[in-house]
């Protein structure tokens, strides 16, 4: 069974309290003894003084036989709360009595009342035998005849109320003292001692989960438990440090255990690992995960012709190379030799695979320079995905080292996905992407327009800009086919830019023939938004072309929009400031806050057109519809739908209060020509 344990100010108490105790008892003993005898001998000195005073008055009475007189001087002295009996012996009654001795006087009773002394009284004699104390003197005349005796008894009645009141005042005087005392020990024992512990104590208590104190320990006041103190915090600082060498050896071992030593990066075992919790989080997101096998081209040759160490320093640059284009939260490990892995997680579709691939092979492409050696590296790369390949680590891995023989085999310094459709859908995409730049570079893109409405006035107020693709073998092509390309490969920049100076400078040559086009409508893309010469290069394209800022109104999608809320505001909050226009292009088909919305420098809202093609026959299509309207006449933004292709969805958008609108049942997105001859000649329904 456990002791129980007690407190220091436990014990510290007891301790200084009995102590204290123990002193006042017998300090309260010898008062009561000394201060009983000090009160005996004044009292005994008093009554013999007052025995002798009496001595001589009765001396003369007994003398004279005036036995009445004496008596009353007698009872006179009794009065005196100390003298419990005054008796007088008179041998002069005795004679002429003719008895052995006359004895009268006063005695108290035992509730201290003056009685008249009776020799044959029991209780007298008791009450006189128990006396403290008894002064007997003897009478004498002037001429020195003895004529009798006086005796006084003195009780101790009031001597024990004397003594016992003082000794209450010495108990009491001692208590306070002794509790004063004990306050005064307790108090300075505890600032000097016990505090300086429990702190302490509360440090060590205060321990992280390998019991080493979180803190060190304050200095402390008395030397000792500072030496103490000093002695403690030296070994907390050992413990600290000797902790932090293990753990640091612990986390090189971890590291060398995970890690390829030559390039640092996660080896076969961490892949492994990394692959596996990359499975489990795609298989819970419903997301896509590639695995990239990448082995370099003749690597063989470099480490025997120019040796090992030569070979080291060329996979460290690649390594590094490699590194620089992948995402940051992809993995990048090496097996072995010179072949390394990269898991691909939260793809959104083959484009982004495809992208990384190329970046990789034109990464390695470059030449390196290795102890003044140029090296020339290419690199087969294979690709895996799941779950449409497989659904295990192995396999995803063996499926891609696979698809890396067959980049083997197709000529090296290519890529290959295990799937060959995807293969060939990869190569189609490098092909678009270099005729897009050749299209850029020929100026085979082209700007139609598609005019916007005023219901109320069944007029044009305004039109959007929309690019084309006019391709010499294939003809016009949507921007569905070539948009997200630009965006994936940044070329969206340029093509915008291209726009935005075509539709420009055809609203100038409109208004200088003295028509009125209304507001130009331009995509403004977020990569373009992004980047840092945009408002610059915009301000110089405008005030070159001539147009005024309140001819423009620029469109940026919501979705776009909420990527970067923030950094959006502040490059449109410039642009507004230039006197441009701005609205919310698909409004609805994204996630806006309202807290972003209501700070955003804009003018207007689109309605997406995926709103309105049901309408009015969807109920919630029209719900959503409504809400929007009422939105943005909160917000007193003008709001305009897109899509718009029966007249039901028309009246139905101009009686809801949205009277601007765009789509099909008004025009089709047309061009120059055609747009100029709506301008002069109106729209029809």
């Amino acid at each position: 069974m456990q002791r129980k344990k007690h407190s220091l100010y436990y014990a510290l108490f007891l301790t200084i309290f009995g102590s204290i105790l123990f002193i006042v008892l017998v300090r309260s003993y010898y008062d009561y003894d000394h201060t009983k005898h000090e009160v005996a001998t004044e009292l005994e000195a008093e009554l013999k003084n007052t025995g002798s005073s009496l001595q001589k008055s009765v001396a003369g009475y007994v003398d004279s036989y005036a036995v009445n007189e004496y008596e009353k001087l007698v009872k006179h002295a009794m009065e005196d709360d100390d003298i419990a009996a005054i008796l007088i012996s008179d041998y002069n009654m005795a004679n002429i009595l003719g008895k052995k001795e006359y004895i009268s006087g006063y005695i108290k009773d035992n509730k201290w009342h003056i009685r008249e002394y009776d020799v044959q009284n029991i209780e007298q004699t008791k009450l006189l035998e128990n006396a403290f104390f008894r002064e007997t003197q003897e009478l004498i005349t002037s001429d020195g005849s003895l004529v009798g005796t006086i005796s006084i008894y003195i009780s101790d009645r009031h001597l024990n109320e004397q003594v016992q009141r003082i000794i209450v005042q010495n108990i009491v005087t001692s208590i306070v003292l002794a509790f004063l005392l004990v306050a005064l020990i307790f108090f300075t024992m505890n600032a000097i001692i016990l505090k300086p512990l429990l702190r302490m104590i509360k440090t060590i208590e205060e321990s992280d989960h390998e019991g080493v104190p979180s803190e060190y320990l304050e200095e402390a006041n008395s030397k000792e438990l500072d030496t103490l103190t000093k002695a403690m915090n030296k070994m907390i600082a050992s413990i600290r440090k000797s902790r932090e060498r293990l753990k640091e050896q612990e986390r090189n071992l971890v590291f060398q255990a995970h890690h390829d030593p030559l390039t640092g990066l996660p080896n076969r075992l961490l892949f492994q690992d990394r692959l596996t919790q990359g499975l489990k989080k795609a298989d819970r997101e419903k997301k896509r995960l590639a695995v990239f096998f990448i082995d370099l081209d003749h690597f063989k040759e470099v480490n025997d012709s120019y040796g090992h160490e030569t070979g080291d320093i060329l996979l460290q640059n690649i390594a590094q190379r490699l590194q620089g284009v992948i995402r940051a939260h992809d993995t990048l490990a090496r097996l072995g030799g010179d072949e390394f892995t990269i898991i691909m997680e939260n793809l959104g579709d083959s484009v982004d695979i495809s992208n990384l691939a190329q970046k990789i092979l034109n990464s390695l492409s470059s030449p390196v320079v290795v102890n003044g050696t140029i090296l020339y590296v290419s690199s087969s790369i294979g690709i895996s995905l799941y779950p449409n390949d497989a659904n295990s680590v192995q396999d995803l891995l063996k499926y891609a080292d696979t698809a890396m023989y067959k980049a083997k085999d197709e000529g090296r310094n290519n890529f290959q996905f295990y799937n060959a459709q995807l293969t060939q859908l990869a190569l189609d995409r490098v092909v678009l992407e270099v005729s897009l730049r050749e299209a850029l570079r020929k100026g085979e893109f082209v700007v139609y327009f598609q005019p916007q409405i005023d219901t109320e006035l069944g007029e044009i107020c305004g039109m959007e800009a929309l690019v084309r693709w006019q391709h010499p073998e294939k003809g016009l092509i949507f921007p569905d086919a070539f948009i997200p390309l630009a965006e994936s490969t940044g070329l969206i920049v340029e093509l915008d830019r291209y726009v935005m100076k075509v539709a420009m400078e055809q609203v100038f040559n409109w208004r200088e023939q003295g028509l009125n086009p209304g507001v130009l409508a331009m995509n403004l893309s977020v990569k373009q938004l992004e980047h840092h010469d945009f408002i610059e290069t915009f301000k110089r394209l405008m005030y070159a072309i001539g147009v005024k800022p309140e001819w423009i109104e620029l469109e940026i999608t919501e979705s776009q929009l909420m990527r970067k809320p923030e950094d959006a505001i502040k490059v449109l909050q410039e642009l507004s400031d230039l006197g441009v226009s701005l609205s919310v292009d698909d409004f609805g088909t994204g996630y806006s806050s309202f807290a972003y919305l209501k700070k955003l420098p804009i003018s207007k809202l689109k309605i997406d057109k995926e709103f309105i093609q049901d309408i009015p026959k969807d109920e919630e299509d029209i719900a959503i519809t409504k809400a929007i309207i009422v939105l943005a006449k909160s917000l007193n933004l003008k709001v305009l739908a897109e899509g718009v292709e029966t007249r039901d969805q028309k009246e139905f958008l101009l009686r809801e209060g949205c009277r601007f609108v765009q789509g099909y049942y008004y025009s089709k997105p047309v061009n120059v020509e055609q747009m100029e001859k709506m301008i002069i000649e109106g729209v029809e329904e």
